[in-house]
């Protein structure tokens, strides 16, 4: 359909509407794509749009209804929904997914125990966000399923490994981030370090040959998955997006 008019006619009794912006004619085609589970669901106001939306866009009909199922059988918190639905548009198995959620809820825990200690929140965010949450939204997990669960459990091992580092730190580093001389300052001092000393090319994923155009592409493609309002990690986007505008 042509993406410039767009027509709405599901309730023949209205008055037809003509959307002609381009954003909303994409929301309009996700929310077409929803089988009537999702849109009964929409419509009374039990789902967001922008998850509904997401929904449309990134699951065919089959995957939709494993979500549905899913999601009825297994209560998500509200912030982890898009890690679910990024999880199932991937045709992750469902007692991945669960490991995922798991993981994801350990992680909390961690996160609360060493919040802190800056040196166990150094290796937590690497542990965390650049390295499962990175593999995680570019599917890069393993296929294989046996190899699938053997990476998930390596992770939580780790994430359990840092839980029982905490008390060994006592005081000594203890200065939380939670206040201004180590939360966001020190963060963004890292970020800035860690953006101006790695190689774009590397960073991204792509040839060191790779055109300015490829760069580009995949530069958009990350600052997309990597957002925090889409899920993703704010730490991984922000060091990508100085790492990029320091080789402009």
């Amino acid at each position: 359909m042509c993406r410039e008019h767009h027509e709405l006619r599901q309730h023949p009794e209205r008055t037809s509407v003509t959307v002609t912006d381009a954003y909303l004619i994409s929301v309009v085609q996700a929310v077409e794509n929803l089988l009537p589970i999702w849109r009964r669901r929409l419509e009374d106001g039990l789902i967001r749009l922008d998850f509904a939306v997401e929904v449309g866009r990134k699951l065919m009909p089959k995957a939709q209804e494993r979500l549905f199922d899913f999601l009825r059988d297994h209560p998500v918190p509200k912030n982890h929904e898009s890690k679910v639905l990024l999880a199932f548009s991937f045709d992750m198995p469902e007692w991945a997914v669960l490991e995922v959620l798991r993981l994801y809820k350990q992680a909390d825990k961690v996160r609360d125990a060493i919040i802190k200690y800056n040196d166990l929140m150094d290796l937590y965010e690497e542990l965390m966000y650049e390295d499962f949450e990175y593999r995680f939204f570019e599917n890069k997990l393993p296929k294989d399923e046996q190899k699938l669960s053997e990476s998930l459990t390596g992770y939580r091992k780790r994430l359990q490994a840092l839980h029982e580092q905490a008390p060994r730190f006592r005081d000594k580093n203890a200065y939380s981030r939670m206040y201004s001389d180590s939360s966001s300052s020190s963060r963004r001092t890292l970020s800035a370090e860690a953006a101006n000393s790695q190689n774009i090319r590397q960073l991204l994923g792509v040839n060191e040959n790779a055109s300015d155009e490829e760069v580009k592409k995949r530069y958009r493609h990350l600052m997309k998955v990597l957002h925090p309002d889409r899920g993703g990690s704010a730490y991984l986007f922000d060091l990508v997006k100085k790492a990029y505008e320091a080789e402009k």
